[in-house]
């Protein structure tokens, strides 16, 4: 990739999601954007380096293979660092179904900080930079694209829809409650007794809440938190194997290996040779892999 690369669109031909710009580029040290409040929705995707991001005064350092939200009613900023400022990606989209589409992947200016497939997004950006405004063709090219963009940061997984949104989480303080400490904690030795304690509340009654309300078990979700958060350490991590298991709350390399081999069919140091191994597939692609691997 060049170190700078933008263009603009006019598209609006779909006026449920559509984009407006992309570009990408290799930033120099501290270049800052903001305080600001942008007129669209702006996904940033770091390919290497590291900088801070500021939202709903929230700090988040973020580095390589993350990605953060811009929603157009936040004030945000951003800034590379002086060491090894960021090179990243951008995509801006508007349209009507947006705000639904980012409510049930999860993400808001509350929740920005999203995960993807770095050679899947950077292909996708670049196809998208290589089209022009010629005509319809063009437009329905860019659409596609847009949408598997999207798709490449859309967590693949029951829990991709915020939880925080459905209708039985609005009903029951409890679950919120649940879920918020599991979510907050998962990375402590905590267990499905410590959930109950916190909320005051028996451990029968809260599998019930879980089970009526989302069809998992607190134990289930929580397995997933920490099992989830294992993937992407150790995609994105030089952390040794045990020290993946200690960052996701398990308090020997022996229980982690376990679960992990449990659900995914091969052991943490396999899937991470693997990972290595196949690093041009998206990670849904990976996914069915590994599935077909473990039967």
């Amino acid at each position: 990739m060049k170190s700078i690369n933008f263009k603009l669109f006019n598209d609006r031909t779909f006026s449920d999601c559509f984009i407006n710009f992309a570009g990408y580029e290799q930033c120099k040290p501290g270049h800052s954007f903001g305080p600001a409040i942008r007129p669209c929705y702006i996904i940033h995707y770091i390919l290497s380096g590291r900088g801070k991001f500021f939202c709903s005064d929230v700090e988040y350092d973020l580095k390589e293979n993350s990605a953060f939200l811009i929603e157009p009613t936040s004030m945000t900023f951003y800034q590379a660092d002086f060491e090894k400022p960021w090179h990243y990606l951008w995509i801006g989209f508007k349209g009507e179904k947006v705000p639904e589409i980012l409510r049930r992947m999860g993400i808001s200016s509350d929740n920005p900080i999203l995960h993807g497939e770095k050679n899947n997004l950077i292909s996708i950006t670049e196809d998208i930079l290589s089209t022009d405004s010629s005509g319809l063709k063009e437009e329905l090219k860019r659409q596609s694209l847009l949408y598997d963009f999207l798709s490449s940061l859309c967590p693949d997984t029951m829990y991709s829809e915020s939880i925080r949104q459905s209708t039985a989480l609005k009903n029951n303080d409890y679950l919120v409650r649940a879920i918020e400490f599991i979510q907050n904690n998962f990375y402590h030795p905590i267990g499905v007794n410590d959930v109950s304690s916190h909320l005051g509340i028996s451990r029968n009654y809260l599998f019930t809440l879980f089970k009526n309300s989302m069809g998992h078990s607190p134990s289930e979700f929580l397995t997933y938190c920490k099992l989830n958060k294992a993937c992407h350490l150790l995609d994105d991590s030089a952390l040794s194997i045990e020290n993946v298991a200690y960052s996701c709350g398990y308090e020997s390399l022996s229980v982690f290996s376990k679960a992990f081999k449990h659900k995914y069919g091969l052991t943490p140091s396999a899937y991470r040779k693997l990972k290595y191994e196949n690093d041009t597939m998206s990670d849904l692609e990976f996914n069915r892999f590994i599935k077909r691997i473990g039967k």
